[in-house]
């Protein structure tokens, strides 16, 4: 399912993070924890906070969440965008506190709270890249994917939300 348009810019992989990317792209949701002291963190890197250790596993985490925070973006960016969206924070279920940067989904903007239950949706955008994006919840079960705005879209198909 497509959220964004094409010509929208894709993320850069670097060292310390294409490992997270490559989970990512077989829509599997990781973070970086230390095998050391256990401490979780995102974005991942090379030394862990807590500690200063070197060392370093991913762990798979189940795919659903919390809203931390949200904005509604009402300002198109990039020719093509559609508009409202939403930009959020998602706290993950066994992420250790971690926090993802991402999008909330098939949902109305207005309809948005922090602190509500939400569940990954993957975004394809290519044969090797996929990006997490966050729908309510249940969304699913309730049949149908919204828009940008909330209305369910043609087809199925669901506007963009970055």
């Amino acid at each position: 399912m497509r959220y964004f348009p094409d010509h929208m810019p894709v993320p850069a992989a670097n060292a310390e993070t294409v490992s997270w990317w490559d989970a990512c792209g077989e829509h599997r949701l990781v973070v970086q924890r230390c095998t050391q002291c256990a401490a979780t963190r995102h974005p991942p890197g090379p030394v862990c906070p807590s500690c200063s250790s070197l060392s370093s596993e991913w762990a798979e985490l189940a795919g659903t969440g919390t809203l931390y925070t949200y904005t509604v973006v009402r300002q198109a960016f990039l020719p093509g965008l559609e508009v409202p969206y939403v930009v959020a924070v998602v706290e993950p279920d066994g992420g250790g506190g971690t926090r993802l940067v991402s999008n909330v989904v098939e949902v109305d903007p207005e309809d948005v709270e922090v602190g509500m239950a939400v569940e990954v949706v993957w975004e394809d955008m290519g044969p090797e890249l996929a990006l997490p994006r966050f729908r309510p919840l249940g969304a699913a079960a309730a049949g149908g994917a919204a828009g940008p705005g909330g209305a369910a879209a043609a087809g199925g198909a669901a506007g963009p939300a970055t």
